[in-house]
């Protein structure tokens, strides 16, 4: 581009000479002078796509803009995918930088729909290739395109005469296609370091930091050099390493001499090539970058004279409580028909953060717990598989399995590798557990804090504090070596070992599992505010007491402030929620301190209903979840479909762009958020299973149908029988009351009355996708097909779902052999279609009594 002449009486030829230049089709020349557009004859070059929406800056040459105040909305947006079929890295970006600027000349930049495509392997080529002059040469990690050193008139754009404002500055400038880019070697950032990943050259390798002067004679003529581990890579040079004063060209040779981000490429180009984002499709295997996304912002921590790098990749907390109650306000389901009056309120205090997670995030309006006891909802929530799949489940031959607390443990692979906090370590994740564990067997007697922090960490967790192994003695006759009546609930100790994680130095981001013991009653709350200190701990007494911004240091000890949560709360059952809800307070301070609140995902959820806890009907398996989100979800966002504990692995992969390496049950709701199709499958075609012992419920749609398997040894019969549900052998129920809609209204119950014989041909459609799942839960463990009513939708084109699952393998029907209640062995289990007709006549006989 050349210099704009501002004077008013050459705008006009200043606009025609600009369009002339965006015009001209490049002069080859073999020389370093006057219109060279290539040295060697090879380059490729890659133009721009179509742009959209600019930025309102124009005519505002010298002015300082800051990111994101001054951007008028218009934000950077970038996704980098990894696509393994084709062997592509694909950059999807608006073009728009983000950072802060100053316009070095009158034109204001415009979004630009970039979609490039370069190897995602690439391979050192057997010659190297020209680079463009005057185009794109590679991709920075913002979305923004990298530009040779030269402009149009030959001038030395970063280190020439100042007849290019603004191409020589880190933070870039607008062409004269209105689209930003930078000719700096910086690539956008402010400070770097040789550790500094920049962006991705068009022939796929990595671009990194300036090495220190002594150690530029590594490179070679392309910037490139092979690094400890054996990969090759680029490092762009310092300004000051580079002579402006030579030819551009070094004769005919594709390496040039002004090599600030690159001399050549060492790699090929001839499979990278720039689509308009706007009409660009994914391929179904793309997954977002899981690679570390270096940001040379940071202090030097460790004092050896580099900054370090910091991971962007997405933080993650699932935070689950003990036994917290569902709170009207939160959308809870209908009351039991015993008590249809009953209120579950909140404080006359509020749960302020709770309703922070609930408002400023995602409410998933019809969440449920796979199981309904906490230990088998846990295990649910970290592996994103039904609980009877447990490996540690030997109930023996009598099917369905025994789904209980004691059956269900992580051991074995469910240890090793299939589970949340394994997935995340292995793809360079910090992984923490805090709080209530319930998920080993533990044997009281030779059971040490230090033995059973060894045992958790052995399930793919980093770090383990604040660690309650099992459930707190509930009596004196219960104390053993795990709960020896020395200490109590302890929201304090849990919560600040919490925020460790979050104050870590390190450039990896984290996945926190946070598990309060609170408001679980095996102790008393009340005896834990008033007769234990935040010092009493099940690793022993704390040497001093936790100073917790949000929650002790603003009261200056811990028992002024545990005295403020009783002085806050209506009475005792007001305790447990207070204490938690001033917890999360605390946790997101610390990340709003830390500056990474916009960065993390806050999943907060019961492990299970409180209404009929230990059984499968809705008052027992109806949980309220939250999804506190910023970078990605908008501030009152409702998603009114069916979801699962078992879905929470599969969706909190998808948002960090991960590829579980197991089979899940789970499916990621991420693209339910933004898609009518998806959301359409969650709602009608997709079911969710239940279970509980021998019990077993599917949900499809509206319909939900319930099996005891025997009553006398049923939590589902003996506790929903007492609340006045229907708990015959085989139940189904329309839990929207003949409507589209889920019914909250706490006086109707829809599991009062039996449908079998009402609908019989709904209740064999269930029965198939149930059969399904006892099939495939047998005890086999291999067998993962969909029991769905129908397929969902293929993907979106905007990105991949990244969640494993057999989601897309042919949903059951009526009529399929594999799966059918006709065609598939029983293997002992009670059989659900024999004795559907039977059921359905004794439904029949006693509805007419």
């Amino acid at each position: 581009m050349m210099m704009m002449i501002v004077r008013v009486q050459h705008i006009l030829l200043s606009v025609i000479l600009l369009i002339l230049l965006l015009h001209v089709d490049p002069v080859t020349s073999q020389t370093g002078g006057g219109g060279t557009s290539t040295c060697s004859g090879q380059p490729t070059r890659f133009s721009a796509p179509s742009e959209s929406t600019c930025l309102p800056w124009a005519n505002q040459r010298g002015q300082d803009k800051t990111y994101p105040d001054d951007f008028g909305g218009i934000l950077n947006q970038v996704e980098i995918y990894q696509c393994p079929s084709r062997n592509k890295r694909v950059i999807i970006s608006n073009g728009i930088p983000d950072h802060d600027v100053t316009l070095q000349n009158p034109l204001a930049p415009c979004q630009t729909n970039w979609a490039v495509e370069m190897p995602l392997q690439p391979q050192v080529a057997a010659s190297q290739t020209e680079i463009p002059i005057r185009g794109m040469v590679a991709m920075a990690l913002n979305g923004v395109p990298a530009y040779g050193p030269q402009e149009s008139d030959d001038a030395n754009a970063v280190d020439g005469a100042d007849s290019v404002p603004g191409a020589k500055f880190w933070y870039g400038h607008t062409g004269g296609n209105l689209v930003w880019h930078f000719h700096n070697p910086q690539m956008g950032q402010e400070t770097v370091a040789p550790t500094t990943l920049l962006g991705y050259a068009m022939d796929g390798f990595p671009l990194y930091g300036p090495l220190a002067d002594a150690d530029v004679g590594q490179l070679d003529a392309c910037n490139g050099m092979v690094n400890s581990d054996g990969n090759y890579v680029y490092h762009v040079r310092a300004i000051h390493q580079v002579d402006p004063d030579v030819d551009y060209c070094n004769g005919n040779s594709p390496e040039t001499n002004w090599n600030y981000i690159l001399g050549c490429y060492s790699g090929s180009v001839a499979q990278s090539a720039v689509f308009d984002s706007s009409s660009y499709i994914l391929d179904n295997d793309c997954v977002l970058d899981p690679n570390p996304v270096f940001d040379s912002d940071d202090d030097d921590d460790d004092g050896d004279g580099n900054d370090e790098p910091t991971r962007t990749g997405v933080n993650i907390i699932v935070m689950q409580p003990d036994d917290l109650l569902f709170f009207d306000e939160w959308g809870a389901p209908p009351n039991s028909p015993t008590r249809p009056n009953q209120n579950t309120n909140l404080p006359d205090s509020g749960l302020p953060h709770l309703h922070r997670l609930r408002t400023e995030g995602a409410q998933l309006l019809q969440a449920y717990a796979a199981s309904s006891t906490c230990g088998t909802s846990r295990y649910t929530t970290l592996t994103g598989k039904y609980a009877s799949r447990a490996e540690s489940n030997d109930s023996g031959s009598n099917l369905p399995l025994e789904v209980t607390i004691p059956t269900t443990k992580l051991m074995g692979d469910d240890c090793a590798t299939q589970n949340l906090a394994a997935e995340f370590q292995a793809n360079g994740y910090r992984t923490a557990m805090i709080g209530k564990w319930h998920l080993s067997n533990i044997r009281k007697n030779t059971y040490s804090y230090e033995g059973a922090v060894d045992t958790v960490k052995q399930c793919g967790f980093t770090s383990v504090g604040g660690l309650y192994i099992e459930n707190l003695a509930s009596s004196d006759d219960g104390f053993n070596n795990y709960s020896d009546g020395t200490f109590s609930h302890n929201m304090e100790w849990i919560t600040d070992e919490a925020i460790k994680v979050i104050n870590e130095d390190s450039y990896e981001p984290f996945f926190m599992y946070f598990n309060p013991t609170v408001p679980h009653a095996s102790n008393s709350i009340e005896d834990a505010l008033n007769q234990f200190s935040c010092r009493d701990t099940a690793d022993g007494m704390l040497p001093t007491e936790p100073v917790i911004p949000g929650m002790t240091k603003e009261y200056g000890s811990c028992t002024a402030y545990r005295q403020s949560v009783i002085a806050r709360s209506n009475g005792v059952d007001d305790y447990g929620p207070i204490w938690l809800d001033d917890a999360v307070g605390a946790l997101l301070k610390a990340l709003e301190t830390k500056g990474i609140l916009d960065n993390t995902i806050f999943l907060f959820q019961e492990d299970h209903g409180m209404d009929v806890k230990g059984a499968i009907v809705e008052g027992g398996v109806r949980i309220p979840q939250f999804v506190h989100y910023p970078a990605k979800i908008n501030a009152g966002t409702q998603l009114n479909v069916p979801v699962s504990t078992i879905d929470v692995a599969a969706t909190m992969l998808d948002f960090a762009g991960i590829t579980p390496s197991y089979n899940l049950d789970g499916m990621s709701w991420k693209k339910a958020l933004e898609s009518d199709s998806q959301r359409d499958f969650f709602k009608d075609g997709r079911c969710l299973f239940f279970e509980i012992e021998q019990d077993r419920a599917a949900r499809c749609g509206c319909y939900k149908y319930l099996t005891i398997n025997d009553p006398n040894d049923s939590t589902t019969y003996s506790r929903g029988g007492a609340q006045g549900l229907s708990v015959q052998p085989a139940n189904l129920f329309d839990l929207c009351g003949g409507t589209s809609e889920y019914i909250t209204d706490k006086a109707t119950n829809q599991e009062a009355a039996n449908l079998l014989a009402i609908e019989p041909t709904k209740a064999a459609e269930l029965l198939v996708a149930l059969e399904c799942h006892l099939d495939r839960t047998d005890g086999s463990g291999a067998d993962f097909p969909a029991c769905n009513l129908f397929d969902p939708p293929a993907p979106e084109t905007d990105g991949p779902t990244a969640s494993p699952v057999a989601a897309g393998t042919p949903s059951p029907t009526a009529e399929d052999e594999t799966r059918g209640p006709s065609g598939s062995p029983t293997k002992g289990k009670f059989s659900l279609s024999v004795s559907f007709m039977f059921w359905a006549l004794v439904a029949a006989w006693f509805s007419v009594l």
